[in-house]
């Protein structure tokens, strides 16, 4: 299985971003984005574009970041190659461990937590999974929805997980 099943709770973990962030799995109540990158893959990178859209949407929604590369590639990744690409954002390193907790082999892998449990997961970049998780976390935060992929953005319907690396 590569991402938890709607209702499960997320593995009993602590959490420790870059930046110093802490991140208990086992507190969560509100809403939570959790997705397992590489800084490598492509769908990964995808995926990472369009939750940084979804965090201008709707700003009080927590998106954390687990890597599955090592410290210096992701801190990296983080940095960009403009500079701060994920300024802001809690990115954990060396996350096999994480990914591993979750069953993840392939990235990216996406989890949405409401009330403490799974309330969406994927796998790669999928468009409809994607504008799904767009209109739940707009819901749960009272905010209006909106489609985060749209036919502008000349995106296709879907890419393919890749390996971890873990």
């Amino acid at each position: 299985m590569n991402v938890l099943p709607k209702g499960a709770e997320p593995p009993r973990l602590k959490l420790s971003s870059l930046d110093g962030r802490e991140l208990d799995l086992s507190a969560v109540e509100g809403p939570l984005v959790l997705a397992f990158i590489h800084p490598e893959v492509a769908a990964s990178r995808n995926v990472v574009g369009f939750l940084r859209k979804l965090q201008g949407m709707l700003p009080d929604l927590p998106i954390w970041f687990v890597s599955s590369a090592g410290r210096a590639e992701t801190e990296n990744y983080v940095k960009g190659y403009l500079g701060d690409y994920l300024e802001g954002y809690p990115v954990v390193a060396d996350g096999c461990a994480v990914l591993e907790a979750f069953g993840a082999t392939h990235v990216p892998a996406v989890h949405y937590f409401e009330g403490g449990r799974v309330d969406l997961a994927f796998t790669g970049f999928h468009k409809l999974a994607l504008n799904t998780l767009a209109e739940r976390a707009a819901a749960a935060l009272g905010a209006k929805a909106k489609p985060l992929i749209t036919d502008l953005d000349n995106k296709g319907e879907y890419e393919l997980s890749e390996p971890s690396g873990c």
